[in-house]
């Protein structure tokens, strides 16, 4: 009779379980879904984005790509990783070092997800504005140890200039790192006062009359997490397709600046080695706070800060990139999920965060008609069809189709959204769910 009644239980709580799986796993019914995979062979320092690197056009007609840049931040970050999970989109990250230090936990959830974690730089420094390169060396490259620090794994040898100009200097470097480059087909311009509304039409537009293309977006923004479940809605209403960019293989660290970046990481436990704060900080005398989440409305002192609300940038594209670096909080810091923090609200005892990344700000030089602004070197450079890559390389070459149905140029269209593996659960396993039960029901 017990083991009849073991049977039972088994088999109840399986079909929750298996229920469970179905609703939480991606993709779903009803969600615009990631059409294709692509892997991107990354040898040679390849460029993407058709504002400033014309070799490498792998989107057909009506096919996405999302990017975010200048994250993780508490709070924006964790909502645009939410809007993107209830629609199972997958997108890519370029991280800033500081940043990524500074919120490990938020950035590891972004690499959890399933989305492409790529670098920024350490601090947003324009590299074209560095007194020396081998400053703007140590920008990239501390920018990839950290970010690869604060994931605690593999990151995409994937990188986004700071304003989106780059120099021949840095596009030669990036190319014997074998470290791709990416601009942008459409830039949001989300850092800019507006609307949520406002923003939501403006990108929506710039798509339309485009057709397709990589979307620049900054996941620091509370009006950038706030459009993009509507934006997402948008896309999947007009049919538009989710593609997702991954590398062939991982960045590799340099030994010199991984030490470095240890210094600044002040102690900051490696990922598998945090404790949460309830273990290591008990209340022994008096009244322990409550904790009703009201703690969670602002952020602590000595976190690092997106950049303002209002551009920070001089005219010539300079920003608030040399404020000294912030003192980072322990990695076992609880992050409030899904809620958004009021931009405005600069903690206390805080410095500046990096510059914003504004591609259309008033510059000496424009590369063509794009709007990015650009130094007379970097026009030079970025007039050239990816001078880092190999010359007689083609797209199918460096860019592959690894999941999903490869575009055709006769159907632009892209098919369907095919199986991904499904999201990680949280859920306790049958046989601990079917002994709980016992135990209620029954006792020992």
């Amino acid at each position: 009779m017990r083991w009849f009644v073991w049977g039972f239980f088994f088999a109840f709580l399986s079909g929750l379980s298996v229920s469970a799986s179905a609703e939480d796993a991606c993709p779903r019914n009803g969600t615009l879904g990631v059409s294709r995979t692509v892997e991107i062979d990354t040898t040679g320092g390849p460029g993407f984005g058709m504002e400033h690197y014309k070799a490498y056009d792998f989107l057909q007609d009506k096919e996405v790509v999302l990017t975010f840049d200048d994250g993780p931040q508490k709070y924006s970050t964790e909502a645009v990783l939410k809007a993107l999970a209830d629609e199972c989109v997958k997108a890519t990250f370029f991280s800033i070092g500081k940043m990524a230090l500074g919120y490990p936990e938020i950035i590891r959830e972004v690499s959890k997800a399933g989305h492409t974690v790529g670098t920024h730089t350490w601090s947003h420094k324009a590299i074209g504005k560095l007194k020396t390169f081998d400053d703007g060396k140590a920008e990239i490259e501390r920018g990839v140890s950290a970010v690869h620090r604060a994931v605690g794994g593999p990151i995409a040898p994937f990188f986004r200039f700071p304003t989106l100009v780059d120099t021949p200097e840095a596009v030669a470097y990036l190319g014997k790192r074998n470290i791709a480059m990416f601009s942008t087909d459409i830039d949001s311009v989300d850092y800019k006062p507006q609307t949520v509304d406002h923003l939501i039409k403006s990108v929506m537009a710039k798509l339309d009359k485009r057709g397709k293309g990589i979307i620049l977006m900054h996941d620091i923004h509370k009006r950038t997490a706030q459009a993009l479940p509507i934006i997402l809605a948008q896309l999947k209403a007009k049919g538009y397709k989710i593609v997702h960019m991954t590398a062939k293989a991982p960045v590799v660290t340099l030994a010199e600046f991984d030490e470095a970046i240890e210094k600044e990481a002040k102690g900051l436990p490696q990922v598998g080695a945090e404790r949460p704060m309830s273990s290591v900080v008990k209340t022994v005398g008096g009244a322990a706070p409550k904790d009703d989440g009201a703690g969670d409305a602002t952020e602590p002192e000595g976190m690092p800060t997106a950049p303002a609300e209002e551009s920070v940038h001089a005219p010539d594209g300079g920003g608030s990139a040399s404020a000294p670096l912030p003192a980072f909080p322990s990695a076992a810091s609880p992050a409030k999920k899904s809620t958004v923090a009021p931009e405005t609200a600069v903690p206390p005892g805080t410095t500046p965060g990096p510059g914003k990344q504004s591609s259309n700000e008033p510059s000496s030089a424009v590369s063509g008609n794009s709007g990015i602004a650009t130094s007379p070197a970097a026009s030079a450079a970025s007039s050239a069809t990816a001078p880092a890559s190999p010359p007689l390389m083609t797209t199918a070459s460096v860019v592959r189709t690894v999941s999903g149905e490869e575009a055709k140029l006769a159907a632009p269209a892209a098919p369907a959204a095919k199986s991904e593996a499904p999201q990680e659960t949280t859920h306790k396993s049958l046989m601990e769910r079917a002994k709980e039960t016992w135990k209620l029901w029954f006792g020992e």
